[in-house]
């Protein structure tokens, strides 16, 4: 009942940005500079990735509202510049834009960035509390990027396997895929973490390199075909998904002021309308994953609430081991 009024709550806010909101917002900004910009952007997953599907008309509303100045040049994913080298191409600046990512991914740059993957908060409730600002400093500092907000949040991640894993103590020994974000939490439950790019998952299952992969929840399987090498899915899910958008900090700075406003309140606004899009396609992507046989395993009520404990102290302790000074971020995205 409370996910069906949040649910409602979402969609009005997003209607009423989409019909009430867009024509102001989208009011180019007068100037009298005439000079083209340019930002080269990349995403770590595919174009074709369902992540990726709003990008163009988050493109098309900076040119808009920039009256053309600002120009999003997207070269593509990881066959341009692979899904765990773009950090630090963006930090070197050969990049200028990375439009999605998962923050877990620059573990190597900004441990502390895996914190994001254990927020209990909305994208826009980060923001009224002001963790916006604290992950927004942590990139400046270690990354040298611009966040820009996270597109689309209150997506959790699931364990899809093709072994039936009906308790806790099925976990020994499970090779999974993995990524930075919930290595710590895997080996807590004895099984093997195997960090491989989402473009290695279908053939990883298919020829049984892992058992099993974590996700963000159904709305990417069917587009990536995981279905067809997946036979069950296990519940409760974990997580939260932890992406961002982010920008070179030295070109972020080199750009005029209603440019870098422009480039801010548009991915504010996706905040919302891509969160109410990702949701819907979450649950029409799992009735694709029903009909294709993949099935749901409930864990038992005491085995679900420690596989939800294990998630959650074990990765809190990895990330503290790096960064200690994360305690306080802890408390303010442990609760609403």
């Amino acid at each position: 009942m409370q996910k069906n009024r949040f649910m409602v709550r979402l969609m009005f806010a997003t209607l009423f940005v989409m019909t009430g909101m867009f024509s102001t917002f989208l009011t180019p900004v007068t100037s009298q500079a005439k000079d083209v910009i340019e930002l080269k952007a990349v995403t770590s997953f595919p174009r074709s990735a369902v992540d990726n599907l709003a990008l163009p008309d988050l493109i098309k509303m900076i040119e808009k509202r920039t009256d053309g100045r600002l120009k999003i040049n997207y070269i593509g994913g990881p066959e341009v510049v692979k899904t765990f080298d773009q950090a630090e191409a963006l930090r070197r600046g050969n990049i200028d834009m990375i439009l999605f990512t998962p923050l877990g991914y620059l573990k190597s740059l900004a441990p502390e960035l895996q914190a994001k993957g254990l927020s209990k908060l909305t994208a826009w409730e980060e923001r009224r509390k002001g963790v916006n600002k604290i992950w927004d400093k942590i990139l400046q500092d270690k990354v040298g990027a611009k966040y820009l907000g996270n597109i689309h949040s209150v997506v959790d991640f699931s364990i899809y396997s093709n072994k039936k894993m009906e308790n806790l103590a099925d976990f020994k020994g499970m090779k999974i895929r993995a990524m930075p974000l919930y290595t710590a939490f895997l080996k807590e439950l004895g099984a093997k973490p195997i960090i491989i790019p989402p473009t290695d998952i279908y053939t990883a299952m298919q020829r049984g390199v892992v058992d099993g992969f974590i996700f963000s929840t159904d709305f990417e399987v069917p587009n990536w075909g995981w279905h067809e090498v997946t036979k069950y899915k296990i519940i409760p899910g974990i997580f939260q998904l932890e992406n961002g958008t982010l920008v070179n900090l030295k070109k972020f700075n080199s750009l005029p002021k209603d440019c870098q406003e422009a480039l801010e309140i548009c991915v504010e606004i996706f905040e919302g309308v891509d969160t109410v899009r990702i949701i819907q396609t979450k649950q029409k992507a799992w009735e694709v994953m029903k009909a294709s046989g993949v099935q749901e395993i409930v864990l038992p009520e005491k085995d679900a609430k420690k596989l939800v404990e294990i998630a959650e102290s074990a990765t809190w302790a990895a990330v503290l081991k790096d960064a200690p000074e994360m305690a306080k971020v802890r408390e303010m995205i442990s609760k609403k």
